[in-house]
């Protein structure tokens, strides 16, 4: 039962793979762009024959938009740019042609100029290929870029879930909206109210008792201190959970 479980497993992770924060550190200085993109299908003994191998590395570049893919192939990632280092990390992910992409925070490293384009690549792989991405980021700006359903957490909890049209514009748990504020507008007859949060982030180790937010939430009230609330329908798919919702 044990060896059938780790079968399973292993066979789950090619279908699950890993786009990284840093690219500067999820890469191997040692190694060449083609051998770090190898080695995946290496571990998980995919394709035995080199010449096939060769082809998948060089299709992954291409499509992580590394082209010459030979020409980069052939480089160490000190002769990169972070951009690129980023796209070598992507192919890497790409090369066993997963189900499932997580990208933890993928464009928090880069440039502004980089982001858009990195985001507009993940975006064309999901529209592509079929694959699926669990976008991590702390950025509604870049979630609304790529989403289409947008979950936000506070403390290890969903607080909101829905599609990301109704959640990034018209969000219902205080959080959202304190997220939403943060979020920078060109112009400034479109910027929103400031919302100020107070204190500091509780300890993930001491849950506050109640609602978990409420030690910095500016609309708490008595019942936040006391009841912890769950997620409830607000609209068609959106859900959100908080003590001050109107009830339905």
């Amino acid at each position: 039962m044990q060896r059938s479980n780790k079968a399973q497993l292993h066979a789950l992770r090619r279908q699950m793979q890993m786009i990284f924060q840093d690219p500067y550190e999820a890469l191997n200085p040692l190694m060449r762009v083609g051998e770090i993109v190898e080695e995946p299908l290496l571990v998980h003994g995919s394709e035995p024959a080199p010449a096939v191998r060769n082809a998948r590395v060089l299709k992954a570049l291409e499509d992580a938009g590394l082209k010459p893919a030979h020409e980069f192939a052939q480089r160490l990632p000190h002769e990169l740019s972070g951009g690129q280092r980023q796209r070598v990390v992507i192919a890497s992910a790409l090369v066993l042609q997963p189900a499932l992409l997580l990208a933890d925070e993928p464009v928090s490293m880069l440039d502004v100029s980089i982001r858009a384009e990195i985001l507009s690549l993940l975006g064309a792989l999901r529209a592509q290929h079929g694959i699926a991405v669990l976008f991590i980021t702390h950025d509604l700006s870049s979630a609304a870029a790529l989403a289409d359903r947008v979950a936000v957490m506070y403390l290890g909890r969903i607080v909101e879930i829905g599609p990301a049209a109704q959640v990034l514009h018209n969000p219902q748990h205080p959080y959202t909206h304190a997220l939403q504020a943060a979020v920078p507008v060109a112009n400034p007859r479109q910027r929103h109210s400031r919302v100020v949060l107070q204190g500091e982030t509780p300890n993930p180790a001491q849950i506050p008792g109640g609602c978990r937010f409420h030690p910095r939430c500016p609309l708490a009230e008595a019942q936040c201190k006391a009841n912890d609330p769950q997620l409830q329908v607000v609209a068609a798919g959106h859900s959100a959970a908080c003590l001050l919702l109107p009830p339905k």
